[in-house]
């Protein structure tokens, strides 16, 4: 039997919404929060620091590749430090950035 209902929670690879392209193109314009550089690539918050939180596109922050994927060694990136590792070496708390982003493209496209 088919299912016809809606998914009352996002399924967790669940495509973003037009509104959440565009704030993901919005963030990409960034620069990284913890150098400066340009690109960046964007990162979703999966973490408060010490545990698991739901992944949404609304919950991104931008990062240079350096700081964001594991290959550019054991003691730069988000991915080999984690959440709490990375705010302990850079001093960004990454969740409270991508809910400061989310909350200033509300409020500049309301």
């Amino acid at each position: 039997m088919k299912v016809t209902h809606k998914r009352i929670k996002p399924k967790a690879g669940a495509a973003p919404t037009a509104e959440e392209r565009r704030f993901m193109a919005w963030v990409a314009e960034c620069a990284c929060l913890a150098c400066g550089r340009r690109p960046v690539t964007l990162h979703h918050v999966t973490s408060d620091g010490f545990k698991r939180i739901s992944r949404s596109h609304k919950r991104i922050v931008p990062l240079c590749a350096m700081h964001h994927l594991i290959q550019h060694g054991p003691t730069v990136s988000v991915e080999a430090l984690g959440h709490y590792g990375f705010k302990a070496r850079w001093g960004v708390d990454l969740l409270v950035e991508a809910e400061r982003l989310w909350e200033n493209y509300a409020n500049s496209h309301a």
